[in-house]
């Protein structure tokens, strides 16, 4: 006679992402400003910004400060999306187009930390796919708007332009006379 058991509790990934966030910029068009934190603790928060383009009549986006929850499967999901695209091999700047929108990206890892500025167009489609798909997660989190700020370490969102440093410029090797 044999006995069978068996758990309903299924075991925990092992993420190396602590904490991701994202900001989304102004571009020329109808480009909404948004900054998006999402962490380890499943803790979401949101800032929805300005829609420089657009009319206040047309502009139907969420403004203001806003806080609410994950559930354990999204930062699952978006870990396996994340090491999918080879997050930590990414470059720090990525700036071939400019008249899309802009993007910020601070993965937090095992005590590092991944910092990008992009155009959007500048990614390959598969980067861009992930990205905008964490960027956009806002539409789909119930959010509860909050009287106070929250401070995001991220610019993109306020239209701040990004900080291009020299070192962070993959140059190609010289080419020698032969």
């Amino acid at each position: 006679m044999g006995l069978l058991s068996a758990c309903h509790e299924q075991e925990r990934r092992m993420n190396k992402i602590t904490k991701i966030e994202i900001a989304t910029g102004g571009c020329f068009g109808p480009c909404h400003y948004t900054a998006t934190s999402i962490d380890s603790t499943l803790a979401y928060n949101f800032y929805g910004g300005k829609v420089p383009f657009l009319s206040p009549a047309e502009d139907t986006l969420q403004h203001g400060f806003y806080q609410g929850r994950i559930n354990r499967n999204f930062w699952d999901t978006l870990n396996v999306k994340l090491e999918n695209i080879h997050y930590q091999q990414l470059d720090s700047l990525y700036q071939h187009t400019v008249d899309d929108q802009t993007l910020e990206v601070i993965i937090y890892h095992k005590g590092k930390m991944k910092h990008i500025w992009a155009q959007s167009a500048s990614f390959p489609d598969t980067v861009a796919n992930v990205l905008y798909w964490i960027a956009n997660s806002y539409k789909s989190v119930k959010l509860i708007q909050i009287k106070d700020s929250i401070t995001f370490n991220t610019k993109e969102q306020y239209g701040y332009p990004a900080p291009i440093n020299v070192k962070d410029i993959k140059f190609p090797p010289p080419k020698r006379n032969q």
